[in-house]
């Protein structure tokens, strides 16, 4: 069978993309690489997310406070409105909404090749008139597009029981000695327990696990964490920012396989949803016109979009990148570099 769509990824970006465009009656498939949703995010989504999600959502809590710590732990507190999901269960209900639209998922097919058909995946091959990467920061399609590879902060992150989160807080925390070139975060996910963990980038010389084990035993939170680690998970976030070419003839890249988190923050979901919206509605109209060349204009949606944003961010990821390893430095200007701080924004 050939399809209209192929989609390289069952996160939130290939789940929207495959979702919107099947909608409209077209025959979409999707290759996921693992046998199930995972993801080792902290889960926090912005309530300004553009879908209307299910009740089975993975909604664990609601956030309306952001707490940033200086290394002093001095802090300053900033209004947000979001939620914190459990990802799997979270991006389950995304890949559901594609189904329900009428998209094929098969999960345990990682790509292997793009052929002049279509793709190659464990299992078999299929033909296809256009092809969206939605396969994250590793992404294999960008690899076989000859891309360079991402820079990105390794992430290191538990589940934690039996502890004593800030109700509808979540907890930022820069500190050069436990995250150098990064933050530690506490997401609640219930009155007693909270996503615990942190990413670091190239300036640190531990391992995210050995760092992460460091804060909670001994940093002065220690006794606020010390409950039942559970669901130990690891990972990574592109922080190099959009990348400079989303279109390549009839492949797309969506999500963080384009470079579509921010590198600072790492947060990513909602500008992937807003990029998967807006492929999936070039691609109808690509099909709908029988014109590939219409695709063009998914890179120019994106980068009215994204690229002012995450540009600002890129250039705050430079100065971050400069003070990540004094404690010092980061007192004196995280506000020029944290985007709750109004500095940041001047």
């Amino acid at each position: 069978m050939k399809y209209d769509l192929i989609v390289v990824g069952a996160g939130p970006a290939g789940s929207i993309t495959a979702k919107t465009v099947a909608q409209a009656g077209y025959n979409v498939l999707v290759l996921e690489r693992d046998a199930f949703c995972r993801s080792p995010c902290a889960g926090y989504v912005s309530s300004t997310i553009n879908i209307e999600l299910p009740e089975t959502s993975g909604v664990q809590s609601k956030i309306t406070n952001m707490r940033t710590y200086f290394p002093d732990l001095s802090f300053h507190d900033q209004t947000i409105n979001g939620f914190v999901a459990d990802r799997p269960v979270f991006d389950k209900a995304l890949v559901t909404l594609a189904e329900t639209a009428g998209a094929q998922v098969r999960w345990s097919s990682p790509l292997l090749d793009l052929t002049p058909d279509g793709v190659s995946f464990r299992g078999g091959e299929a033909s296809a008139t256009i092809i969206a990467g939605a396969d994250g920061v590793f992404s294999k399609t960008a690899s076989l597009l000859g891309l360079d590879k991402q820079r990105v902060a390794v992430c290191a992150q538990y589940h934690l029981k039996s502890v004593e989160p800030m109700a509808g807080t979540s907890e930022i925390f820069f500190n050069a000695d436990y995250a150098p070139g990064g933050y530690v975060w506490i997401y609640p996910t219930g009155e007693d327990s909270a996503r615990v963990g942190l990413g670091i980038t190239e300036a640190g010389s531990r391992s995210p696990h050995q760092y992460l084990d460091a804060f909670i035993a001994e940093s002065p939170l220690a006794e606020r964490l010390a409950g039942k680690k559970t669901e130990y998970m690891t990972g990574a976030l592109p922080i190099g920012g959009l990348r400079d070419q989303l279109c390549f003839d009839n492949v797309l890249l969506v999500g963080d396989s384009a470079g579509m988190a921010d590198p600072v923050t790492g947060a990513g979901i909602n500008s992937a949803i807003l990029a998967a919206e807006a492929a999936g509605n070039t691609i109808i109209a690509a099909l709908e016109k029988n014109d590939l060349t219409l695709l063009a204009q998914y890179e120019t949606k994106v980068k009215r979009l994204l690229a002012r944003p995450l540009g600002r961010s890129l250039g705050k990821r430079g100065k971050l990148d400069e003070c990540c390893t004094s404690n010092e430095l980061l007192q004196q200007n995280l506000p020029e570099m944290w985007v709750t701080f109004k500095e940041y924004w001047q």
